[in-house]
Protein backbone atom coordinates (compact mmCIF):
# COMPACT_ATOMS: atom_id res chain seq x y z
CA UNK A 1 0.00 0.00 0.00
CA UNK A 2 1.33 3.50 -0.88
CA UNK A 3 2.02 6.18 1.40
CA UNK A 4 -0.61 8.29 -0.03
CA UNK A 5 -3.35 5.49 -0.01
CA UNK A 6 -2.56 4.57 3.50
CA UNK A 7 -2.70 8.24 4.96
CA UNK A 8 -6.26 8.72 2.98
CA UNK A 9 -7.81 5.77 4.80
CA UNK A 10 -6.46 6.88 8.21
CA UNK A 11 -6.78 10.50 8.07
CA UNK A 12 -10.14 12.22 9.23
CA UNK A 13 -11.21 15.94 8.73
CA UNK A 14 -12.85 17.79 11.62
CA UNK A 15 -13.29 21.61 12.91
CA UNK A 16 -12.45 23.07 16.14
CA UNK A 17 -14.44 26.56 16.74
CA UNK A 18 -11.85 29.30 17.47
CA UNK A 19 -14.11 31.93 19.32
CA UNK A 20 -13.37 35.49 20.45
CA UNK A 21 -14.15 37.31 23.75
CA UNK A 22 -17.89 37.85 23.16
CA UNK A 23 -17.92 34.13 22.57
CA UNK A 24 -18.78 33.93 18.55
CA UNK A 25 -17.32 32.17 16.47
CA UNK A 26 -13.97 33.65 14.81
CA UNK A 27 -12.91 30.77 12.57
CA UNK A 28 -12.33 26.94 12.96
CA UNK A 29 -8.81 25.05 12.52
CA UNK A 30 -8.98 21.89 10.74
CA UNK A 31 -8.19 18.89 12.99
CA UNK A 32 -6.36 15.72 11.03
CA UNK A 33 -7.47 12.27 13.30
CA UNK A 34 -5.65 8.82 12.56
CA UNK A 35 -2.40 9.17 14.69
CA UNK A 36 0.42 10.46 12.34
CA UNK A 37 4.05 9.50 13.52
CA UNK A 38 5.13 11.88 16.18
CA UNK A 39 7.65 13.57 12.80
CA UNK A 40 6.13 13.50 9.48
CA UNK A 41 8.24 12.77 6.40
CA UNK A 42 7.50 15.14 3.74
CA UNK A 43 5.95 12.30 1.76
CA UNK A 44 3.34 12.13 4.89
CA UNK A 45 3.14 15.88 4.90
CA UNK A 46 2.22 15.95 1.34
CA UNK A 47 -0.38 12.91 1.66
CA UNK A 48 -2.09 14.48 4.89
CA UNK A 49 -2.55 18.08 2.47
CA UNK A 50 -3.86 15.76 -0.37
CA UNK A 51 -6.47 14.71 1.64
CA UNK A 52 -7.06 18.17 2.43
CA UNK A 53 -6.95 19.60 -0.92
CA UNK A 54 -9.29 16.69 -2.13
CA UNK A 55 -11.73 17.70 0.12
CA UNK A 56 -11.26 21.66 0.19
CA UNK A 57 -11.81 21.42 -3.70
CA UNK A 58 -14.73 19.65 -3.74
CA UNK A 59 -16.24 21.18 -1.08
CA UNK A 60 -14.85 24.63 -1.21
CA UNK A 61 -12.87 26.46 1.12
CA UNK A 62 -15.37 29.11 1.84
CA UNK A 63 -17.71 26.48 2.49
CA UNK A 64 -15.80 24.98 5.08
CA UNK A 65 -15.28 27.90 7.13
CA UNK A 66 -18.58 29.53 6.54
CA UNK A 67 -16.64 32.81 5.24
CA UNK A 68 -14.28 32.61 8.24
CA UNK A 69 -11.08 31.88 8.36
CA UNK A 70 -9.68 28.33 8.24
CA UNK A 71 -6.53 27.32 10.79
CA UNK A 72 -4.53 24.94 8.72
CA UNK A 73 -1.56 22.95 10.55
CA UNK A 74 1.91 23.32 8.50
CA UNK A 75 4.89 21.17 9.57
CA UNK A 76 7.87 21.69 7.96
CA UNK A 77 7.36 19.56 5.08
CA UNK A 78 4.23 20.96 4.10
CA UNK A 79 5.71 24.87 4.63
CA UNK A 80 8.58 24.58 1.54
CA UNK A 81 5.68 22.65 -0.15
CA UNK A 82 4.58 24.65 -3.24
CA UNK A 83 1.35 22.94 -2.54
CA UNK A 84 0.64 25.78 -0.08
CA UNK A 85 -0.08 27.59 -3.24
CA UNK A 86 -2.93 25.95 -3.70
CA UNK A 87 -5.00 27.28 -0.67
CA UNK A 88 -6.36 31.20 -0.71
CA UNK A 89 -4.24 33.15 1.57
CA UNK A 90 -7.78 35.19 2.17
CA UNK A 91 -9.16 32.30 4.16
CA UNK A 92 -6.01 29.71 5.21
CA UNK A 93 -4.27 30.55 8.41
CA UNK A 94 -0.87 28.76 8.04
CA UNK A 95 -0.22 27.31 11.64
CA UNK A 96 3.01 26.41 12.07
CA UNK A 97 3.57 23.29 14.13
CA UNK A 98 5.53 23.78 17.38
CA UNK A 99 8.02 20.35 16.14
CA UNK A 100 9.80 22.61 13.27
CA UNK A 101 13.15 23.12 13.28
CA UNK A 102 13.74 26.89 13.45
CA UNK A 103 16.55 28.09 11.30
CA UNK A 104 17.68 30.34 8.98
CA UNK A 105 15.78 28.46 6.28
CA UNK A 106 12.70 28.37 7.96
CA UNK A 107 12.53 32.26 8.99
CA UNK A 108 13.08 33.30 5.33
CA UNK A 109 10.16 30.83 4.48
CA UNK A 110 8.08 32.86 7.31
CA UNK A 111 8.74 35.96 5.59
CA UNK A 112 8.04 34.64 1.72
CA UNK A 113 4.69 33.41 3.06
CA UNK A 114 3.78 36.68 4.33
CA UNK A 115 4.78 38.75 1.23
CA UNK A 116 2.25 36.38 -0.58
CA UNK A 117 -0.33 37.09 1.34
CA UNK A 118 -0.18 34.22 3.87
CA UNK A 119 -1.47 34.94 7.52
CA UNK A 120 1.26 32.46 9.65
CA UNK A 121 0.02 31.78 13.44
CA UNK A 122 2.25 29.77 15.75
CA UNK A 123 0.98 26.71 17.53
CA UNK A 124 1.72 25.43 21.16
CA UNK A 125 3.38 28.08 21.69
CA UNK A 126 5.67 27.97 25.03
CA UNK A 127 8.06 30.97 25.93
CA UNK A 128 11.44 30.21 26.60
CA UNK A 129 11.45 27.88 23.60
CA UNK A 130 12.94 28.00 20.16
CA UNK A 131 9.74 28.85 18.79
CA UNK A 132 10.80 32.74 20.66
CA UNK A 133 12.38 33.71 17.42
CA UNK A 134 9.11 32.81 14.96
CA UNK A 135 6.87 35.50 17.17
CA UNK A 136 8.20 38.12 15.33
CA UNK A 137 7.27 36.39 11.84
CA UNK A 138 3.50 35.25 13.00
CA UNK A 139 0.66 37.18 12.81
CA UNK A 140 -0.81 34.64 15.44
CA UNK A 141 0.66 33.47 18.70
CA UNK A 142 -1.46 30.71 20.21
CA UNK A 143 -0.28 29.87 23.37
CA UNK A 144 -0.32 26.27 25.36
CA UNK A 145 -2.17 27.59 28.58
CA UNK A 146 -2.06 23.66 29.86
CA UNK A 147 1.84 24.05 29.44
CA UNK A 148 2.43 28.53 30.32
CA UNK A 149 1.84 29.31 34.08
CA UNK A 150 -1.00 31.27 34.68
CA UNK A 151 1.14 33.39 36.68
CA UNK A 152 2.72 34.56 33.48
CA UNK A 153 -0.14 35.04 30.91
CA UNK A 154 -0.86 38.37 30.99
CA UNK A 155 3.20 39.07 30.73
CA UNK A 156 3.09 36.51 27.92
CA UNK A 157 0.32 38.31 26.68
CA UNK A 158 2.05 41.81 26.53
CA UNK A 159 4.75 40.68 25.18
CA UNK A 160 2.91 39.03 22.00
CA UNK A 161 0.73 42.22 21.56
CA UNK A 162 3.68 44.38 21.92
CA UNK A 163 5.05 42.29 18.87
CA UNK A 164 2.05 42.97 17.13
CA UNK A 165 0.44 39.88 16.94
CA UNK A 166 -2.75 38.72 17.88
CA UNK A 167 -2.94 36.20 21.49
CA UNK A 168 -4.74 33.17 21.57
CA UNK A 169 -5.70 31.29 24.41
CA UNK A 170 -5.58 27.63 23.37
CA UNK A 171 -6.68 24.16 25.52
CA UNK A 172 -9.26 26.02 27.80
CA UNK A 173 -10.94 23.21 29.48
CA UNK A 174 -12.91 24.66 31.92
CA UNK A 175 -14.44 27.84 32.78
CA UNK A 176 -11.91 29.15 35.59
CA UNK A 177 -9.22 28.64 32.89
CA UNK A 178 -11.66 30.88 30.19
CA UNK A 179 -12.02 33.44 32.65
CA UNK A 180 -8.29 33.73 33.78
CA UNK A 181 -7.53 33.96 30.00
CA UNK A 182 -9.93 36.68 29.13
CA UNK A 183 -8.71 38.84 32.70
CA UNK A 184 -5.34 37.74 30.93
CA UNK A 185 -6.08 39.71 27.80
CA UNK A 186 -6.08 36.92 25.65
CA UNK A 187 -7.37 37.98 22.13
CA UNK A 188 -9.01 35.01 20.99
CA UNK A 189 -9.85 31.44 22.73
CA UNK A 190 -9.63 28.15 22.04
CA UNK A 191 -10.27 24.42 23.74
CA UNK A 192 -12.92 22.09 24.83
CA UNK A 193 -14.65 24.73 27.05
CA UNK A 194 -16.13 26.56 24.11
CA UNK A 195 -17.20 23.32 21.67
CA UNK A 196 -19.10 22.67 24.79
CA UNK A 197 -20.35 25.89 26.21
CA UNK A 198 -22.29 25.32 29.22
CA UNK A 199 -22.83 28.93 29.41
CA UNK A 200 -25.62 28.63 26.69
CA UNK A 201 -26.93 25.72 28.82
CA UNK A 202 -30.79 26.58 27.22
CA UNK A 203 -32.64 26.24 24.35
CA UNK A 204 -33.26 29.78 23.80
CA UNK A 205 -31.50 30.14 20.21
CA UNK A 206 -32.94 32.23 17.43
CA UNK A 207 -34.16 31.41 14.30
CA UNK A 208 -32.56 33.16 11.17
CA UNK A 209 -34.29 35.93 10.11
CA UNK A 210 -34.13 35.45 6.54
CA UNK A 211 -35.03 31.66 7.12
CA UNK A 212 -38.35 32.86 8.80
CA UNK A 213 -39.65 35.28 6.22
CA UNK A 214 -38.82 32.53 3.92
CA UNK A 215 -40.77 30.10 5.24
CA UNK A 216 -43.44 32.34 6.22
CA UNK A 217 -43.76 33.42 2.52
CA UNK A 218 -43.99 29.42 1.73
CA UNK A 219 -46.72 29.10 4.49
CA UNK A 220 -48.90 31.99 3.12
CA UNK A 221 -49.75 30.12 -0.08
CA UNK A 222 -52.88 28.74 -0.79
CA UNK A 223 -51.57 25.14 -0.76
CA UNK A 224 -47.94 25.18 0.53
CA UNK A 225 -45.95 22.11 -0.05
CA UNK A 226 -44.90 20.33 3.24
CA UNK A 227 -41.62 19.34 1.39
CA UNK A 228 -40.61 23.39 1.10
CA UNK A 229 -41.77 23.77 4.63
CA UNK A 230 -40.37 20.80 6.08
CA UNK A 231 -36.62 21.71 4.15
CA UNK A 232 -36.71 25.41 5.33
CA UNK A 233 -37.74 24.35 8.91
CA UNK A 234 -34.85 20.93 8.53
CA UNK A 235 -32.49 24.14 7.49
CA UNK A 236 -32.46 26.11 11.51
CA UNK A 237 -31.69 24.18 14.20
CA UNK A 238 -33.60 26.82 16.16
CA UNK A 239 -36.24 26.51 14.60
CA UNK A 240 -36.39 22.80 14.26
CA UNK A 241 -36.44 22.80 17.96
CA UNK A 242 -39.12 25.49 18.30
CA UNK A 243 -41.12 23.10 15.76
CA UNK A 244 -40.82 20.08 18.01
CA UNK A 245 -41.87 21.58 20.99
CA UNK A 246 -44.93 22.75 19.30
CA UNK A 247 -45.89 19.33 17.83
CA UNK A 248 -45.30 18.08 21.08
CA UNK A 249 -47.75 20.07 22.66
CA UNK A 250 -50.32 18.63 19.89
CA UNK A 251 -49.35 14.95 19.77
CA UNK A 252 -49.29 15.07 23.67
CA UNK A 253 -53.46 14.74 23.77
CA UNK A 254 -52.99 12.29 21.37
CA UNK A 255 -50.66 9.99 22.82
CA UNK A 256 -48.20 10.29 20.44
CA UNK A 257 -44.13 10.64 19.62
CA UNK A 258 -42.46 11.96 17.31
CA UNK A 259 -40.37 10.37 14.20
CA UNK A 260 -39.18 13.71 11.70
CA UNK A 261 -39.70 16.86 11.22
CA UNK A 262 -41.96 16.47 8.18
CA UNK A 263 -44.29 14.70 10.86
CA UNK A 264 -44.14 17.51 13.14
CA UNK A 265 -44.95 20.26 10.77
CA UNK A 266 -48.10 18.37 9.53
CA UNK A 267 -48.95 17.75 13.08
CA UNK A 268 -48.88 21.61 13.92
CA UNK A 269 -50.57 22.34 10.09
CA UNK A 270 -49.00 25.51 8.52
CA UNK A 271 -52.03 27.97 9.81
CA UNK A 272 -50.66 27.32 13.49
CA UNK A 273 -47.15 27.25 11.95
CA UNK A 274 -47.46 30.61 10.38
CA UNK A 275 -48.10 32.66 13.00
CA UNK A 276 -45.42 31.11 15.59
CA UNK A 277 -43.01 32.04 12.84
CA UNK A 278 -44.10 35.82 12.57
CA UNK A 279 -43.87 35.82 16.07
CA UNK A 280 -40.59 34.69 15.85
CA UNK A 281 -38.93 37.27 13.92
CA UNK A 282 -41.26 39.70 16.20
CA UNK A 283 -39.22 38.31 19.21
CA UNK A 284 -35.52 37.64 17.68
CA UNK A 285 -32.56 38.66 20.34
CA UNK A 286 -29.44 39.58 18.17
CA UNK A 287 -27.55 38.86 21.29
CA UNK A 288 -27.47 35.12 20.68
CA UNK A 289 -24.63 33.40 19.69
CA UNK A 290 -24.73 30.95 16.59
CA UNK A 291 -21.84 29.25 16.87
CA UNK A 292 -23.90 26.30 18.76
CA UNK A 293 -26.97 26.27 16.53
CA UNK A 294 -24.52 26.05 13.65
CA UNK A 295 -22.49 23.01 14.63
CA UNK A 296 -25.48 21.07 15.92
CA UNK A 297 -27.07 21.57 12.74
CA UNK A 298 -23.40 19.86 10.51
CA UNK A 299 -24.26 17.16 13.30
CA UNK A 300 -27.68 16.64 12.75
CA UNK A 301 -27.64 16.66 8.71
CA UNK A 302 -24.15 14.18 8.84
CA UNK A 303 -26.31 11.60 10.67
CA UNK A 304 -29.05 12.34 8.12
CA UNK A 305 -27.00 11.80 5.08
CA UNK A 306 -25.10 8.41 6.59
CA UNK A 307 -28.68 7.31 7.76
CA UNK A 308 -29.99 7.89 3.68
CA UNK A 309 -27.24 5.41 2.58
CA UNK A 310 -27.47 2.56 4.72
CA UNK A 311 -31.52 2.95 5.45
CA UNK A 312 -33.80 6.09 4.17
CA UNK A 313 -36.06 5.05 6.17
CA UNK A 314 -33.78 6.20 9.22
CA UNK A 315 -33.17 9.50 7.77
CA UNK A 316 -35.71 11.75 9.41
CA UNK A 317 -35.07 9.82 12.86
CA UNK A 318 -31.34 10.11 12.46
CA UNK A 319 -31.51 14.23 11.60
CA UNK A 320 -33.48 14.50 14.84
CA UNK A 321 -31.51 12.20 17.10
CA UNK A 322 -28.49 14.00 15.80
CA UNK A 323 -29.57 17.17 16.54
CA UNK A 324 -30.55 16.22 19.71
CA UNK A 325 -27.64 14.68 20.42
CA UNK A 326 -25.31 17.56 19.45
CA UNK A 327 -27.56 20.08 22.08
CA UNK A 328 -26.90 17.41 24.52
CA UNK A 329 -22.83 17.75 23.54
CA UNK A 330 -22.51 21.29 22.63
CA UNK A 331 -25.19 23.56 24.62
CA UNK A 332 -25.37 21.27 28.13
CA UNK A 333 -28.46 20.39 27.66
CA UNK A 334 -29.71 17.54 29.96
CA UNK A 335 -30.41 14.60 27.64
CA UNK A 336 -33.80 13.29 29.46
CA UNK A 337 -35.21 16.42 29.76
CA UNK A 338 -34.64 17.55 26.12
CA UNK A 339 -35.94 13.95 24.42
CA UNK A 340 -39.01 14.77 27.04
CA UNK A 341 -39.60 18.35 25.42
CA UNK A 342 -39.32 17.43 22.22
CA UNK A 343 -41.31 14.50 22.37
CA UNK A 344 -38.53 12.15 20.78
CA UNK A 345 -40.36 8.62 19.82
CA UNK A 346 -38.25 5.47 21.81
CA UNK A 347 -36.21 4.58 19.01
CA UNK A 348 -34.10 8.27 18.58
CA UNK A 349 -34.21 8.26 22.59
CA UNK A 350 -32.72 4.94 22.88
CA UNK A 351 -30.04 5.86 20.33
CA UNK A 352 -29.76 9.37 22.13
CA UNK A 353 -29.24 7.95 25.86
CA UNK A 354 -27.74 4.29 24.96
CA UNK A 355 -26.40 4.67 21.36
CA UNK A 356 -28.67 1.20 20.79
CA UNK A 357 -30.27 -0.27 17.53
CA UNK A 358 -29.25 0.71 13.70
CA UNK A 359 -30.34 4.58 14.57
CA UNK A 360 -27.68 4.52 17.76
CA UNK A 361 -25.10 3.24 15.45
CA UNK A 362 -25.49 5.82 13.25
CA UNK A 363 -25.37 8.41 15.78
CA UNK A 364 -22.46 7.41 17.84
CA UNK A 365 -20.93 7.09 14.55
CA UNK A 366 -20.75 10.67 13.66
CA UNK A 367 -20.61 12.03 16.50
CA UNK A 368 -17.71 10.03 17.24
CA UNK A 369 -16.20 11.59 14.27
CA UNK A 370 -17.34 15.49 14.61
CA UNK A 371 -15.91 15.27 18.25
CA UNK A 372 -12.84 14.20 17.09
CA UNK A 373 -12.79 10.92 19.14
CA UNK A 374 -12.62 8.75 16.51
CA UNK A 375 -9.22 8.58 14.40
CA UNK A 376 -10.48 6.04 11.79
CA UNK A 377 -13.80 6.98 11.21
CA UNK A 378 -15.25 5.27 7.71
CA UNK A 379 -14.98 7.56 4.30
CA UNK A 380 -18.92 7.35 4.30
CA UNK A 381 -18.46 9.21 7.80
CA UNK A 382 -16.17 11.54 7.10
CA UNK A 383 -17.73 12.46 3.54
CA UNK A 384 -20.90 12.88 5.37
CA UNK A 385 -19.20 15.13 7.76
CA UNK A 386 -18.06 17.68 4.95
CA UNK A 387 -21.25 17.49 3.15
CA UNK A 388 -22.90 18.86 6.17
CA UNK A 389 -20.69 21.37 6.56
CA UNK A 390 -21.23 22.38 2.89
CA UNK A 391 -24.88 22.43 3.20
CA UNK A 392 -24.64 24.80 6.23
CA UNK A 393 -22.34 26.73 4.75
CA UNK A 394 -24.59 27.45 1.75
CA UNK A 395 -27.82 27.82 3.94
CA UNK A 396 -25.81 30.59 5.70
CA UNK A 397 -24.41 32.21 2.18
CA UNK A 398 -28.48 32.32 0.90
CA UNK A 399 -29.06 33.84 4.20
Amino acid sequence: MSTTSKATSATALARQPIVDRSGACHGYELLFRGGPPPVLSSEDDRATAGVLVTAACDIGWDLLGGGRPLFLNVGTGLLFDSILEMTPPETVVLEVLERVTVNDLLLERLVELRERGFRLALDDFVPGSDAEALVPHVDIVKVDVLEVPQATWPQVVASVHERGAVAVAEKVESQAVHEAAMAAGFDLFQGYWYARPTLQRSLQMTPQRTICLRLMGVLMQPDPSAQEIESLVSSDAALVVRTLRMANSVAAGAHRTIDSVRQAVVMVGPKTLAGWVALMVMAQDPGDNPLVATEVLVHARACEIVASNENADLAGQAFLAGLTLGLVDRAGVPAHELLELLGASPAISDAVLTRSGPLGAIVEQVNAHVSGREADASIAVQLAHLAAVAWVGELQRMA
